[in-house]
């Protein structure tokens, strides 16, 4: 059995999952019949999967309920919930399949720059992966007022017949000028969009959305 968070982890864990993003090239068409990877993240809807690649060495530190969705998130093996860098957080809001993928994003980018002292958003790009709608975009948080770090974020959206779902790789660094630069560049951008790329739905009852094999 898990022990219970603290409310300073929760606080902590909370300002890290909430955090968002920059700019970068359009995450869609990847099909999960591409995606052979070994499932897992919250138990979702009847009928209705999520699909992603958790990477290599990493461990899941936190599984909650918090403002609405279910929230499962990892990090590499020599960190932990409340002492983190390097975090991947997947979100599962049940039965939100009315509201708009630009709505989301419009509502979190006002919820970034109220904690953020400098923030670059980037614009939402969209299309259709798997058969369902998606969406990706960057926020970098030059200094979050509360944590006195900063953060960049890449995010995944992809719009269910069930639930909404979100994937969000984020990065803790030491502050930065959010409207020059971004820490997160190169390799380390590569590797979250290439991640980010496999994160997806399925329905086994669907002959035109098929899962991974072993899901």
């Amino acid at each position: 059995m898990r022990a219970p968070l603290t409310p300073p982890a929760r606080n902590r864990i909370r300002r890290g999952l909430q955090t968002i993003g920059l700019a970068l090239g359009l995450l869609s068409g990847v099909s999960a019949a591409e995606a052979q990877q070994q499932p897992t993240g919250v138990a979702p809807p009847q009928g209705e999967q999520f699909f992603l690649r958790i990477p290599d060495g990493w461990k899941e530190v936190v599984r909650t309920r918090q403002q609405g969705a279910d929230i499962v998130a990892y990090v590499p093996q020599e960190q932990n919930a409340t002492q983190w860098t390097d975090m991947l957080s997947i979100q599962v809001f049940q039965g939100m399949t009315a509201l708009p993928a630009q709505s989301f994003y419009e509502r979190y980018s006002t919820s970034y720059r109220k904690s953020c002292e400098t923030v670059r958003i980037s614009q939402m790009q969209t299309g259709v992966s798997n058969g369902y709608p998606s969406a990706f975009w960057i926020m970098a948080c030059g200094n979050q007022a509360q944590a006195g770090t900063g953060e960049t974020s890449f995010f995944r959206l992809v719009q269910g017949n069930k639930a909404l779902y979100v994937a969000q790789r984020t990065w803790r660094t030491a502050r930065f000028d959010a409207q020059k630069t971004s820490p997160i560049t190169g390799p380390a951008s590569d590797v979250a969009i290439e991640t980010l790329k496999n994160f997806g739905l399925c329905d086994p009852s669907m002959a035109d959305r098929p899962c991974p094999k072993g899901q």
